[in-house]
């Protein structure tokens, strides 16, 4: 539905994409917002808005060189525009090229296990004339991105580039040319390196993996280029039949007469010579000849080389065994040899290789963290599967709160078992006031409570509450569930956010600005309207809590689904763990600098999803309804962005009034969850019908999946 520009007089005009006429207190409430005087062109109403603090729950704000701490939010970070990406083709592209490129290319990217996948990904520009920082890696790499910008840390967690510190390890991205001229990759969680064909093929980027009677299944280059492995280029084939391919190639002299081939081949050549594998490769190559020979001529190398080992063995022992051979031996055994990365002394070849496993080869370390003067023009990429993407400097940083990932489990396996799901998740996830009795390690090792004490002085005695509710789920319409789409395929979603300790953060700066705008003689149409100028002390306090309350609720939401997907491996893969099909985050309640009709300025997504074409994003119906997995559509009037949910039809309490238990367990019929008179507000019946509200928004999002819910915890 388009939208409809409501007739309500203020500066600012007002969008409406709900179909229906607002109340006196939500006409009132859009009223306010829409004149207040650095509101930027118009304001956007989704389809689920509702009343809220201050301003409308589902309303999109953007504004110039002001926020509303009322409106909790966090900027998404980006890069410079020379920042290089490796794509799987071999080559690295600058971010501000592929985002020209208007189409899906594939990436490398890593996986919640620490394993490195393939992906498809899209690149745009996301802000013009952004503040800038330099990382400098101690690989000697430099990144410039925007303060904001989060890195993915050694043990999964991220952290904003302003909050790294030297030494910080980062996950690594190592890639390698083998002496045939393939790319390999080391995998973080073991160090071992794997050829990135068939990090392709793992990854799904191929059709299922077949298997050929009586042949190794292996992977042929289309091109003949072993550096190349898009998916378009790579080609299942036993190995008996690519080795009679090549040969056939030969002997028919085909491609020696393609002047394509013949670059493709010369350029190979070159590439694999340049590598000190290809320079060995090549001095070996006489042997090589030999060991065909051993093959072709097998009896005559028989006798050849008959009673080579007994002339040889007698002599060697006597060796071993003399003077010369133990001096010899001692002097190679504490021999120092000198690390490349570091110029440390190591003793011993095994020392070495040691001294580079678990010095160098398994993380990056920060050197330095600078902010610049300068400012540019910035770009990013959107991951939807593992929402994060590897530099060419050798780490991996975020692309951008709600989260859902497709299982490859089918929902046969869920009968018979549904409760004793729901039980073992709310044994493995504290809901509503609760918290866990003891942080995992994983909690406890996470970076962010390094920067506790730099966040505002009115929750200092709040961190073994945050520490202890890490991990656990809010009250209200938070929830977890376990979803079945149309094709009868079981989805996991969550919905939580920055706790308790989010809540706090924002209460103190909404009172901040409360006292400014008194102290400034502000008049305000709403105190809940209170703003922080860029610029001054208290917003760049402000953003900064925002910017670790983000953070503290991804990472919450990363460590329930955690817990949730070992929940559905003990039930439905006997414990052995599963890779997700899909995986979507999105977050709604925050602001970030995006670029509209011409001009940056802040938008503030008050209980509403960014939707870009580029977007992937989440809008849950209620505990007895759809949800939806939706792809945006860049629809520029609504800044990009689509409903969150639902939305509420009546208050909590009006809820409680109207309807009764007998009401909940009627409309919650064939999910399993709890019935009692404590989730009586979160009834379906509170919310709007969801099919509407996707009805009035198909101009904003196009529907990727839909999901019905057969599993819901509450808080």
């Amino acid at each position: 539905m388009p939208y409809e520009k409501l007739e309500i007089s203020t500066p600012a005009p007002i969008l409406s994409w709900a179909n229906h006429s607002l109340g006196p207190e939500e006409s009132k409430m859009a009223k306010n917002v829409a004149s207040l005087p650095f509101v930027f062109k118009h304001v956007a109403l989704m389809p689920d808005v509702h009343l809220g603090k201050g301003a409308l729950v589902g309303s999109v704000i953007a504004t110039k060189e002001a926020i509303m701490p009322a409106a909790v939010g966090v900027d998404i970070g980006c890069f410079a525009g020379e920042t290089l990406v490796p794509l799987v083709d071999g080559k690295s592209y600058p971010m501000a090229e592929l985002a020209t490129w208007e189409q899906e290319f594939a990436i490398y990217s890593c996986t919640e296990t620490h394993r490195i996948a393939a992906a498809k990904a899209t690149a745009r520009l996301t802000r013009r004339n952004a503040e800038l920082m330099k990382v400098i890696l101690d690989n000697g790499a430099e990144i410039k991105c925007t303060p904001d910008h989060q890195f993915m840390l050694r043990d999964g967690s991220y952290q904003s580039a302003a909050n790294l510190k030297p030494g910080t390890s980062l996950m690594p991205f190592y890639s390698k040319a083998d002496k045939y001229g393939y790319t390999l990759i080391q995998q973080p969680y073991s160090g071992r390196w794997q050829k990135a064909h068939w990090i392709i093929a793992r990854s799904g980027l191929l059709e299922k993996v077949p298997s050929f009677k009586g042949q190794r299944t292996v992977i042929h280059h289309k091109n003949f280029d072993g550096a190349d492995n898009r998916p378009e280029n790579l080609e299942f084939m036993g190995d008996k039949d690519h080795s009679s391919y090549h040969r056939m190639l030969v002997e028919k002299n085909t491609h020696w007469q393609s002047s394509e081939f013949e670059k493709n081949r010369k350029e190979a050549l070159a590439a694999k010579a340049r590598t000190p594998d290809g320079y060995r490769y090549y001095s070996e190559r006489g042997t090589k000849n030999i060991m065909r020979y051993m093959q072709e001529n097998p009896e005559h190398f028989r006798v050849s080389i008959s009673g080579n080992g007994e002339r040889g063995k007698q002599y060697l022992s006597d060796y071993n065994r003399s003077e010369k051979g133990r001096a010899k031996s001692k002097e190679i055994a504490n021999r120092l040899y000198t690390c490349d990365r570091c110029g440390e002394a190591v003793k011993s070849p095994i020392g070495l290789h040691n001294h580079r496993k678990y010095q160098h080869s398994y993380n990056h370390k920060v050197v330095d963290v600078i902010l610049l003067e300068e400012r540019q023009d910035v770009y990013c990429l959107t991951v939807p599967q593992y929402g994060n993407f590897a530099l060419t400097a050798g780490v991996f940083v975020h692309n951008c709160g709600m989260m859902a990932v497709k299982t490859p489990f089918n929902a046969d396996k869920l009968e018979g078992k549904l409760k004793k799901i729901r039980l073992d998740i709310e044994a493995a996830i504290p809901v509503g006031f609760n918290e866990n009795k003891e942080a995992e390690k994983t909690v406890i090792n996470w970076q962010g409570w390094h920067d506790f004490n730099e966040l505002h002085p009115g929750v200092q005695h709040l961190e073994s509450k945050a520490i202890k509710q890490m991990g656990s789920l809010g009250g209200g319409n938070h929830f977890i569930e376990v979803c079945v789409d149309t094709d009868n395929q079981v989805w996991l979603m969550l919905h939580s956010g920055s706790r308790h300790i989010g809540n706090m953060l924002a209460q103190n700066h909404i009172e901040r600005g409360r006292e400014l705008a008194k102290l400034a003689d502000i008049r305000l149409p709403d105190r809940d309207l209170a703003y922080f100028v860029a610029g001054t002390s208290e917003f760049a306090s402000y953003w900064n809590d925002l910017q670790w309350a983000q953070d503290y609720a991804r990472f919450n939401r990363d460590v329930m689904m955690a817990r949730l997907k070992r929940v559905i491996e003990k039930h439905l893969a006997g414990g052995r763990e599963f890779k997700p099909l899909l995986s979507v985050n999105c977050h709604h309640n925050y602001a970030e600098k995006e670029v509209h009709f011409g001009e940056e300025v802040y938008v503030t997504r008050k209980g509403a999803v960014r939707a870009t074409e580029e977007d992937y994003g989440i809008i849950p119906g209620s505990m007895g309804a759809k949800s939806y997995i939706v792809k945006g559509k860049g629809n520029h009037e609504s800044y990009c962005s689509c409903s969150h949910g639902a939305g509420r039809l009546m208050s909590r309490n009006k809820a409680k009034n109207n309807f009764s238990l007998d009401d909940l367990i009627q409309q919650t019929k064939g999910v399993e969850c709890r019935k009692d008179e404590g989730i009586l507000d979160e009834i379906p019946g509170a919310y709007k019908p969801i099919d509407e509200v996707m009805a009035n928004q198909a101009d904003l999002v196009e529907v990727v999946a839909t999901l019905k819910q057969v599993i819901c915890v509450k808080g």
